[in-house]
């Protein structure tokens, strides 16, 4: 929708209409308008998840490290693999999976 001086109007109208007077104080001098307020209130699961988000962002210094270490390997050609140790993690994975 295009927003023009005619639309504007008709919004600040609209928005005009929702606003309530609130009764007159003992100090007739002043006058006090209520105005409705929005607000957004959001689950445990969603703040636990924007935390989560927030902590993703953050990449710890040896973890860096360690992957320029791991790719300044592997370009070189100086990189191997312990194919007893990642069978060991498998195993140790599978037998957790089925008991």
């Amino acid at each position: 929708m295009k927003i023009t001086s005619q639309n504007s109007n008709m919004v600040n109208q609209s928005y005009g209409k929702n606003q309530a007077v609130a009764p007159p104080s003992a100090d007739k001098n002043q006058t006090e308008v209520s105005r409705n307020v929005d607000s957004v209130s959001l689950s445990s699961t969603t703040r636990d998840l924007q935390k989560i988000q927030q902590a993703m962002t953050v990449e710890p210094q040896e973890r860096s490290e360690r992957v320029a270490t791991l790719k300044a390997a592997v370009e070189s050609g100086q990189y191997t693999v312990d194919t007893e140790k990642v069978a060991e993690r498998m195993t140790g994975f599978f037998i957790d999976k089925i008991a």
